[in-house]
């Protein structure tokens, strides 16, 4: 074992040729670095520095100024704030009047030019600014901005169509001439009849046929807000102008209809359905909706909703 060991051993140190030349240049490299080290500062002379006072002096002044500096982190919304500042500056309030100032004059009364542009076009529209108050109705004026520019609005009565214009809330650029009052009745109108009302075009026209279609008519002009975003406003116009002849309306023949038929219709659910029709099937005929009152299923409310849409006419089985 000992004499393996010492075998091992002189193998480990041993080097080849090669190496031997690789480890005596790395070993005379280190000599020259560590001999010019010592050497080369006592053959170079350090530069002289003349007025070393001027200098210091110098020193002391730039880094005072530094001190006296104040340096702000830079924000990309910095250049906005710069320009809104620039735009409040050219504000000029003068008496105007809408229906005739261009978007340059809009502008210099302090208003953004996307709203100059909406009501420029607003007017090559066809659209008048009757009164004051019409002018707060454009997109994008604040309550505050019309606050400020109102004393200043003057709206001649001069050149004013006598068609009157229904002017959008938040939409300047859509113009709804005013119609004239026309009774429309619900259920035989067309698309065509109803886009003479006021306020309804051709999307909410196709969605009041297509419910009148579910429901098998209208029995009151009220369930026009059964419509899903159907707007108050446009029905508080028209109310007057419409109404339902319930002797049109298609009706089911609850004693013949089953529960897939039944649950078609909007104010019948699976459930209220199929109590329907287990009834019948208990009682053989329904004579009336006083039937169907025993019913957990239904509440007064929902009873009455119903009822005009239900026919108990009985039904001859045959033998």
């Amino acid at each position: 074992m000992q004499k393996i060991s010492k075998k091992m051993f002189k193998q480990f140190l041993y080097f080849s040729k090669g190496q031997k030349i690789g480890l005596l240049a790395l070993l005379g490299l280190l000599v020259l670095i560590i001999a010019a080290n010592f050497f080369v500062p006592k053959f170079v002379s350090k530069p002289k520095i003349e007025n070393n006072n001027d200098f210091i002096t110098q020193y002391e002044n730039f880094r005072n100024s530094l001190k006296n500096k104040q340096y702000q982190k830079y924000s990309p919304f910095d250049e906005k704030e710069i320009d809104n500042q620039y735009f409040t500056k050219q504000i000029t309030l003068f008496t105007f009047n809408p229906n005739e100032l261009d978007s340059a004059g809009f502008v210099k009364l302090g208003l953004k030019p996307f709203i100059a542009k909406n009501i420029v076009n607003y007017r090559k529209k066809g659209g008048k600014f009757r009164t004051t108050d019409d002018f707060a109705k454009i997109y994008g004026i604040s309550d505050e901005k019309f606050a400020k520019l109102k004393p200043y609005i003057k709206i001649s009565a001069e050149n004013l169509p006598e068609k009157k214009e229904y002017l959008v809330e938040n939409q300047p650029q859509k113009i709804f001439p005013q119609k004239k009052d026309t009774i429309i009745e619900l259920n035989s109108a067309d698309t065509t009849d109803l886009k003479k009302l006021r306020g309804i075009g051709s999307g909410w026209a196709k969605a009041i046929v297509a419910y009148r279609q579910k429901l098998g008519g209208y029995y009151s002009v009220n369930q026009l807000l059964e419509i899903k975003n159907f707007p108050s406003e446009t029905f508080e116009r028209i109310e007057k102008n419409m109404l339902a002849d319930v002797s049109k309306i298609t009706q089911i023949e609850i004693n013949r209809a089953n529960v897939d038929f039944l649950r078609q219709h909007p104010y019948l659910n699976f459930y209220q359905s199929k109590a329907i029709y287990e009834l019948r099937r208990k009682k053989e005929v329904l004579t009336s909706i006083d039937d169907l009152k025993p019913l957990p299923d239904f509440s007064a409310e929902q009873l009455q909703k119903i009822a005009p849409y239900l026919n108990f006419k009985k039904i001859e089985r045959k033998r």
